[in-house]
C-alpha cells in the first residue's frame, strides 16, 4: 500500500536547487575482498525495504495543488545495480554526474566496481532525500543485510521524525536572536566573497570530476597532535580549506576578496537518534574566514575554532527551518527580515565553497567480503560557483578526503592539483592518491 509524506521545506529547497546543479551525495566504501553480485542485490532490496524514504518518489503534481508530496510504495520502482571493472575514477565521475530521477524510486544510483585490491560499492544519493548521515545509515543497513546481521531501524516513526519545526525550529525570541545575529553578520561579511580561480574547465562539459586522497595514520595523528587547544579536526580542515583557496588564487593571479566563506553542513537530528532515520536533516552554517587571516595553519585554525565554538553553543543551525518552514509561528515581520538575509541568490547558496565531515566511522563488516577499508564521501556543489567542495570521512586511523569539482570550471587535473595543495597545507607534505 502506497504511503504519502508531505515534502518538507528543506526537501523542497533541495528539489529546487537540483534544477541548477546535480544534488548528488557521494558515499562509497571499499571492502577487503569481493562482493557477490546477487547477495548484494538482495541486501540493497532489504535496505530499501527498511527505510521508507529510500523508496520514495515525487507524486505527480496536481492542478492547483500547493503541496508537493512523496509517495512511498512497498518496493522500489527500479533498483538497478551497475557492475563494472572500469577505472574507479571514471565510474565515480559518471555516477555522480547523473541525477537520480525524483519521479522514480529509489532516490539513488548504485554501482559495484570490481578491483583486485578489493571491490568498491558506490552510491549517488539525491540530497532531497538523503544527507551524509542518511547515507551512512543506509550503507550500514546494506552491510548488515549482506552479512546476515540484524538491522533494527531506530528513531521515531518517519512522519514524526520529519517534523523539522519540532526538531529544530525556534520556540521563542531567545532561540531566534542568535540565529538572526548569525545571518546578519554573515550578510555583512559576504560583501566581497573570494571565488576559486577556474582552471582548465570546459563550459560544454556538465557534471563533476573528483580527486581522492588518503591521509595516513601518521599524517592524521600529526594533525591531531598539532591542532590548537579547543579546536577540532573539523576546525583544522576548514582552516586548511580556506588557506588552500587563498594559495590557489594567489598562484593563479586571481583576485582575492574580503573573505572565504565555507558552507558547513550540520546534522539537525536530535542527540537521541543522531545517526538514525533516512531523510534530509542538513542545515548549513557559513564559516566566514577573513582573507587577512594569518597564512599559518595553527593561527587560521584558532580563528575558525572561535567561530564554530560560538555557533555550537547558540544553536544557530536551526535558522534554515525558521526561514523555510511556512508553518512556523514566528511573527511575519521577523520571518520576512530573516528571509532577506538568507544566503541564497536566485535559489543558490553564495558561499565560496563547501566542506562536510561525516566523522570517524565504525561501519559493519560485509561478512565474507571483508571489512570496510576505505570510505569516500562528498557533498554536492550547492551552486554553480561553489567549486571545488571537500568531503572527509575517517576509518580506523586514516582520513579519506574527497575533492569534487564542476567540470565547467575545473579540469580533472586541476581538481587533483587543488587536492595536492590542500594536503600540503594541512600536513606540510603529501598524501596518497586513490
Amino acid at each position: 500500500m502506497t504511503q504519502t509524506l508531505t515534502v518538507t521545506s528543506l526537501d523542497e529547497a533541495f528539489i529546487n536547487l537540483a534544477s541548477k546543479v546535480i544534488m548528488s551525495v557521494q558515499f562509497e566504501v571499499r571492502v577487503l575482498g569481493s562482493l557477490d553480485e546477487e547477495r548484494l542485490r538482495g541486501a540493497l532490496r532489504q535496505a530499501v525495504a527498511t527505510h521508507p524514504l529510500a523508496r520514495a518518489r515525487l507524486a505527480p503534481p496536481r492542478l492547483a495543488s500547493t503541496r508537493v508530496t512523496w509517495e512511498i510504495a512497498d518496493s522500489a520502482d527500479h533498483l538497478a545495480l551497475e557492475v563494472t571493472d572500469e577505472p574507479v575514477g571514471v565510474v565515480r565521475d559518471r555516477l555522480q554526474s547523473r541525477a537520480p530521477d525524483l519521479a522514480r524510486s529509489p532516490l539513488f544510483h548504485v554501482a559495484l566496481v570490481r578491483h583486485p585490491g578489493g571491490d568498491y560499492l558506490m552510491f549517488n544519493f539525491h540530497h532531497a532525500g538523503f544527507d551524509g548521515m542518511g547515507a551512512v545509515r543506509f550503507l550500514t543497513s546494506v552491510a548488515r543485510a549482506y552479512s546476515g546481521a540484524e538491522d533494527i531501524a531506530g528513531g521515531p516513526p518517519i512522519k514524526e521524525a520529519r517534523d523539522l519545526r519540532a526538531i529544530a525550529g525556534a520556540r521563542s525570541l531567545s532561540d531566534l536572536i542568535p540565529r538572526a545575529q548569525k545571518l546578519a553578520q554573515d550578510t555583512l561579511d559576504r560583501k566581497r566573497i573570494t571565488r576559486v580561480a577556474s582552471d582548465g574547465g570546459d563550459p560544454s562539459k556538465p557534471g563533476y570530476t573528483f580527486a581522492a586522497v588518503t591521509l595516513t595514520a601518521e599524517q592524521t595523528a600529526g594533525i591531531v597532535a598539532s591542532k590548537p587547544k579547543g579546536a577540532t579536526i573539523n576546525d583544522v580542515a576548514l582552516a586548511a580549506h580556506a588557506l588552500t583557496v587563498l594559495r590557489w588564487n594567489e598562484e593563479h593571479g586571481e583576485k582575492i576578496g574580503d573573505s572565504v566563506s565555507i558552507m558547513m553542513p550540520v546534522n539537525m537530528r536530535p542527540a537521541e537518534w543522531s545517526t538514525e532515520v533516512i531523510s534530509n536533516y542538513a542545515s548549513f552554517l557559513a564559516i566566514v574566514v577573513p582573507t587577512s587571516v594569518p597564512r599559518d595553519l595553527a593561527e587560521a585554525t584558532m580563528v575558525v575554532r572561535d567561530r564554530t565554538k560560538k555557533l555550537k553553543e547558540n544553536g544557530a543551525a536551526g535558522w534554515i527551518v525558521d526561514v523555510l518552514d511556512r508553518g512556523n509561528r514566528l511573527p511575519v515581520i521577523l520571518k520576512k527580515n530573516l528571509a532577506t538575509m538568507l544566503p541564497l541568490v536566485q535559489h543558490q547558496f553564495v558561499e565560496t565553497t563547501v566542506l562536510s565531515n561525516v566523522g570517524r566511522m565504525n561501519l559493519p563488516s560485509f561478512g565474507d567480503a571483508g571489512d570496510v577499508t576505505e570510505v569516500w564521501f562528498s557533498p554536492p556543489c550547492f551552486g554553480d560557483v561553489m567549486s571545488p567542495g571537500v568531503g572527509l570521512a575517517g576509518v580506523g586511523k586514516e582520513l579519506f578526503v574527497t575533492f569534487r569539482g564542476l567540470r565547467k570550471y575545473l579540469s580533472t587535473d586541476a581538481v587533483q592539483r587543488f587536492a595536492d595543495l590542500y594536503v600540503e597545507t594541512i600536513t606540510g607534505g603529501g598524501g596518497a592518491r586513490s
